[in-house]
């Protein structure tokens, strides 16, 4: 088995202080809640603010969907829920589409309209926790109007609900589910980050380096690609919207994928901390030193949960868990034993909260911020993850950025490199994964058979004709006459806001395919991705 770091650089068996030479405290660590936030944002840490612990749910229909995530706070998620949605209502398309009827509610909250928001939050407060809503860019403005909408109908105030609905338009490129043409993504998310900022709304935006990381990509490229992504994101908003960038700077936060390398997940996350406060000053002349304190929450890692010898992903999980405590992220979501096969069971997600709350009140790991600073090992393998993902950055941005850098293949290429020198290492056993291709055993021999949460092809048909029974029902002239706006609206340019329109739109209860339709085709395209279906509105 080689000793090397997961981007590749040998790992020496002793660490010393040679090996962190020319550090300089007060410039390169700081103490927590000091600027360059290597050690994290708040001085007392976990003891001024405990992560929000909680599960990504999704699984069947809303109401279904809805039993879990009261299900999951009596087993003690706090702080705020997450919900994922399914690849129907990711691409867009509603759940009667022809392509969409065995696929609803599998892996996934079909969320495909105002009507399935409201039965996912019957009897379940907006306000009071975080509202995470996941699953691709395509619906993201649409989930953010569902937030406005559903607020509004409750009497709530915006300003009182917080968490994340919208998504980047680069999750589609690393290996998301979306049929939606990537400047149409970017335009979208641009209007839902803009008309966040200017309302004043607490909702923000997830730039996930999590699914580049899970798609194969190792730490020191994860680190660029999310510097890359918030550089894109940030310098638009600023450049091509008008908006200042310590208001912007309300909006994005990173979901970053911790894995079982603990020492090197722990660095990551140091380095992400240092690398953005910097850039935030020396790039953007950040004036707020909250602009410079880059929200980050992260997902223990799917990609690492095997089907063969499950019970073992409840050791992964811990570790990764540990990580991200002793990191000091923000969130933590875990991946479950059951990860390589479904959605997770009550067995499977109960036994991930409690590794949560195992690690907040037994290890002592929240009690000290930042402990392993110092330690020689990690300070280098901070330095080195940081040097290492700078030298990746310079190369995006000596192509032009990352769109560019995407348009050129670069990123394409360096995931599918790195995915398969991975691949590689596990056919040659120089990576070893216990139960995969060390101390394998033959299934037969597995003592514990896990129980699966499934979706039966009869669930998802189901959906689907509870969705075309809805949609017939429906008062159709209010409908109209928002597709009508929102189809003269989208041919107002790539600067004009599409949000309230939208907002409208979702109101009178138009679904997620006829709004991003009537988008599309303003945009010149065929209003159904998939070319099946015709535009049921008279739009001039």
């Amino acid at each position: 088995m080689n000793c090397v770091t997961d981007y590749g650089y040998p790992i020496r068996p002793v660490y010393g202080p040679r090996d962190i030479e020319g550090i300089d405290y007060g410039r390169d660590l700081g103490d927590p809640g000091s600027f360059p936030y290597t050690r994290g944002y708040h001085p007392e840490g976990y003891r001024s603010r405990m992560w929000t612990r909680r599960m990504t749910a999704g699984l069947g229909s809303s109401r279904d969907a809805n039993r879990v995530l009261k299900k999951y706070r009596e087993m003690g998620q706090t702080g705020g829920l997450c919900v994922i949605h399914d690849r129907v209502s990711s691409s867009c398309i509603d759940a009667d589409h022809p392509m969409a009827r065995h696929e609803n509610g599998v892996l996934g909250w079909p969320g495909s309209s105002l009507l399935e928001f409201e039965e996912l939050m019957e009897d379940i407060p907006l306000t009071g926790q975080s509202i995470t809503l996941l699953g691709c860019c395509a619906p993201a403005a649409l989930r953010l109007a569902y937030v406005v909408a559903l607020a509004e109908k409750r009497g709530d105030a915006l300003r009182e609900i917080h968490g994340s609905v919208t998504e980047s338009p680069f999750s589609n490129v690393f290996g998301q589910t979306d049929v939606q043409p990537f400047d149409l993504n970017m335009k979208l998310f641009l209007d839902s980050s803009e008309y966040i900022v200017r309302n004043r709304i607490r909702m923000r935006a997830g730039l996930v380096g999590q699914h580049f990381q899970e798609s194969g990509g190792n730490n020191a490229q994860l680190l660029a690609i999310e510097l890359s992504m918030l550089k894109e994101i940030c310098g638009r908003l600023v450049e091509e919207r008008g908006l200042d960038f310590d208001e912007v700077m309300r909006v994005p936060y990173q979901l970053a994928s911790i894995g079982t390398r603990f020492f090197e997940e722990i660095a990551k996350v140091r380095a992400l901390r240092r690398m953005w406060a910097r850039m935030a000053k020396e790039r953007f002349g950040a004036k707020s030193e909250k602009s410079c304190q880059l929200l980050i929450a992260v997902h223990t890692s799917g990609r690492t949960m095997t089907y063969q010898q499950p019970l073992n992903n409840l050791v992964r999980c811990a570790i990764q868990t540990l990580a991200g405590a002793i990191a000091g992220c923000t969130a933590i979501d875990n991946a479950t034993l059951d990860n390589a096969y479904a959605e997770p069971s009550p067995l499977a997600a109960r036994m991930s909260l409690n590794t949560q709350h195992i690690v907040a009140v037994e290890t002592g790991a929240a009690e000290v911020v930042d402990p392993l600073a110092g330690s020689y090992f990690v300070e280098s393998l901070t330095n080195e993850v940081e040097a290492a993902a700078y030298r990746i950055l310079g190369e995006i941005d000596a192509r032009g950025g990352l769109v560019a850098a995407i348009e050129q293949g670069y990123i394409e290429s360096m995931l599918k490199n790195e995915a398969s020198r991975k691949f590689r290492e596990l056919e040659n056993r120089e990576r070893l994964v216990v139960g995969v291709n060390h101390l394998a055993i033959p299934p037969e021999e597995e003592l514990f058979r896990i129980p699966i949460q499934e979706v039966e092809a009869s669930d998802s048909a189901a959906i689907a004709r509870r969705m075309a029974d809805w949609k017939a029902a429906r008062a159709m002239a209010p409908i109209e006459a928002c597709a009508r706006r929102l189809h003269e609206d989208a041919g107002k340019g790539e600067r004009f806001n599409l949000m309230p329109a939208i907002i409208e739109a979702v109101k009178a209860y138009a679904t997620a395919g006829e709004i991003m339709g009537v988008i599309r085709q303003a945009r010149g395209l065929k209003y159904d991705p998939f070319g099946m279906i015709e535009c049921p509105f008279r739009l001039h």
